[in-house]
């Protein structure tokens, strides 16, 4: 079942800037099947010592000379319970041993913010206990921190590029996560290439390519490379915000802080009017004086901007009522507050999303025309496209061999594969075979799904559905409403009874899923 080793390779030129040359580009040839960075690489390789010994504890029938399999773990989005059953699912992987025989970690949306949260730890998969108790106290104890969500705005929002991402990250991810993660993605560097976790794959969708169904549509974040890989072209993570000209770095920006990531992953939990509502209600909570004169300064951009608080809903402007909102703001002098206010609402008005400098600004290389001419890229949630990152795991480089996929989605718990399925049948990819009947989409009997690929370069599919009949009998519709992803904070037994249910479909599945590890090495070695 393990991945052929003989399949030809095609060269790509592969545009990649050096870090010690901001003003150069190297360009690097190398085969279709090794474009993965050198950092992920040196991760898989440290990787594999520890799969193999896992495998080993596991009782699986390794020998010290096999390559193991490639196991990816697959998470889908659904806000914070996607965040909080993720959680669930390594805590009760690492208590089950079945964790460290983990090559990938892949999510999307809610997810991430349980991902980016445990990266932190350079020992987290040898430590979920600890982890377990640190992230679900801090969601049970929130604790705001406006002056430093203030001067995290204040930051993002002076910087030439800017979106609605910036606000949704440190407000709404703040109030969900109860955190503001200041570390970055290129931070986990470290704990990825000891070997000590899997390696983490984050996902993201560009918003100009939405609803085509292309591969050319995703955006993988890793800690060392970020990019979209059906055009094998990246640039290094911490240089994602930079900008570019012909593959040319003309100047360089700070890379972006890991809250502004979540924002930027996770920033569809619902739709577009319940975030209007309640970005409007974030910011009439944080700017309580705009429509008062108490606390207000004296100046005329104040003055204006409380008067136009005052009279208008912001959520239904009209085209008119816009260009006011630009116009009478021209050529007066405006206080810190108001000018960030403006930047705020001019991003929620014109609804930006996401906007960072296009990395593949003119450069002609192998990118469509529709790309590379843009300035500037808009990167939205993944889960607009597809709620599970499925595109990126059956790359032909990552040669993954198994895909333990977790469905955290609020209805139709295969909508995920089935949506997957017709991306594969468009782009000309070998996916597993999917036959789902109607009533398993309503309520799942099964805790586990197995769908098996070709045993060659289609890998074979775990499908765990989070609310089924298996693990939570005759429970399933009142769990969905019970833990709406519009839901963005738990009490403690909603916290526990999700961790719990979350946990008890990988227990009842354990067995299962290591006799899959041990149908995957008799395979290769047939």
């Amino acid at each position: 079942m393990l991945r052929k080793e003989n399949r030809q390779l095609s060269w790509v030129v592969v545009p990649f800037p050096c870090l010690g040359h901001f003003s150069a580009t190297c360009v690097s040839q190398v085969p279709d099947a090794l474009t993965r960075s050198e950092g992920e690489s040196a991760s898989l390789k440290a990787r594999q010592i520890k799969v193999w010994e896992a495998l080993q504890k596991l009782k699986v029938n390794v020998q010290k000379t096999e390559e193991p399999p490639v196991i990816a773990i697959l998470a889908s989005g659904g806000g914070l319970r996607a965040m909080v059953a993720l959680l669930g699912v390594l805590a009760e992987m690492a208590k089950s041993d079945v964790l460290d025989a983990i090559t990938y970690i892949c999510g999307t949306s809610g997810s991430t913010w349980c991902m980016s949260s445990l990266y932190n730890n350079e020992q987290w998969s040898s430590s979920m206990e600890e982890m377990e108790r640190e992230i679900t106290d801090r969601l049970l104890n929130p604790l705001w921190d406006w002056d430093k969500a203030w001067e995290k705005l204040k930051q993002s929002f002076s910087q030439d590029v800017h979106s609605l991402t910036n606000f949704w990250a440190y407000v709404f991810i703040q109030t969900v996560t109860n955190e503001i993660n200041e570390k970055t993605l290129s931070n986990h560097q470290t704990c990825c290439e000891s070997g000590e976790n899997p390696y983490p794959v984050y996902s993201a969708i560009e918003e100009g390519s939405l609803n085509t169904k292309q591969a050319g549509a995703w955006f993988e974040f890793t800690p060392h490379l970020v990019g979209f890989p059906a055009y094998k072209t990246f640039v290094k993570t911490e240089l994602l915000g930079s900008k570019f000209r012909e593959g040319s770095l003309v100047k360089h920006n700070p890379e972006r802080d890991l809250c502004y990531l979540q924002g930027l992953w996770g920033s569809a939990p619902a739709s577009n009017t319940y975030i209007k509502n309640l970005i409007q209600e974030k910011i009439q909570k944080i700017f309580p004086n705009l429509t008062s004169e108490e606390g207000n300064c004296s100046c005329e951009g104040c003055q204006k901007l409380g008067a136009f608080f005052s009279s208008h809903d912001f959520v239904k402007l009209t085209d008119t009522e816009r260009e006011m909102l630009s116009g009478d703001f021209e050529n007066i002098d405006l206080c810190e507050k108001v000018n960030l206010i403006l930047n705020i609402l001019k991003s929620f008005i014109y609804w930006k999303w996401g906007t960072t400098n296009n990395f593949l600004y003119e450069l002609s290389s192998n990118i469509p025309d529709d790309l590379c001419k843009k300035e500037f890229l808009s990167l939205v949630d993944a889960g607009l496209e597809i709620n599970t990152a499925f595109p990126l795991m059956l790359l032909p480089n990552r040669k993954v061999d198994l895909i333990l996929s977790f469905d955290f989605s609020e209805g139709d718990p295969f909508m995920t594969l089935k949506a997957t399925d017709e991306y594969c049948k468009i782009n000309g990819i070998p996916f597993a075979k999917i036959d789902i009947e109607d009533a398993e989409s309503e309520a799942p009997s099964q805790s586990c799904y197995v769908f098996k690929g070709d045993g060659e370069e289609t890998p074979d599919v775990m499908h765990f559905p989070l609310f089924n009949n298996h693990s939570s009998e005759g429970k399933v519709d009142a769990l969905r409403k019970k833990y709406a992803t519009a839901n963005i904070c738990y009490d403690e037994s909603q916290l526990k009874e999700l961790l719990k249910i979350s946990k008890l479909n990988v227990e009842l599945n354990r067995d299962q899923i290591v006799e899959k590890f041990q149908q995957l090495l008799d395979c290769k070695s047939v």
